[in-house]
């Protein structure tokens, strides 16, 4: 078995172009009446619609998937994130033992993370 698909649901396709593409810079593949496509390495990453936002609560203790989008600087991805606008839920970058992160939240209510590796490779 192997990760085939990334795949997010959203309730503005308009928005998720704008956040998606012009926000967070992934280039749109294709774009249909029900859902998106971008270029991504790996795997498909697919927005498909839907009727409503999620809410967030209790982030981190509550069960979920997140997407985490590596990124060489996490500090300077963080400013540039800020800068456009985006709502990050932690202040500033946190850390664990194999990474530096932070929790943003998109259009609709899903939350991803920005990482930068301590491993290098």
């Amino acid at each position: 078995m192997k990760l085939g698909k990334i795949m997010i649901f959203v309730s503005d396709l308009s928005e998720a172009k704008r956040f998606y593409c012009d926000v967070l810079g992934f280039p749109l593949a294709e774009e249909t009446e029900k859902s998106l496509s971008f270029i991504h390495q790996g795997c498909d990453f697919i927005a498909f619609k839907c009727a409503k936002e999620s809410e967030i609560k209790d982030y981190s203790q509550t069960a979920r998937s997140v997407f985490v989008f590596e990124v060489a600087s996490i500090d300077e991805t963080f400013a540039e994130l800020k800068n456009k606008g985006v709502e990050f839920l932690h202040g500033e970058p946190a850390e664990n033992e194999f990474s530096r992160y932070a929790a943003l939240r998109d259009s609709f209510g899903n939350v991803h993370e920005i990482y930068e590796s301590k491993v290098k490779k």
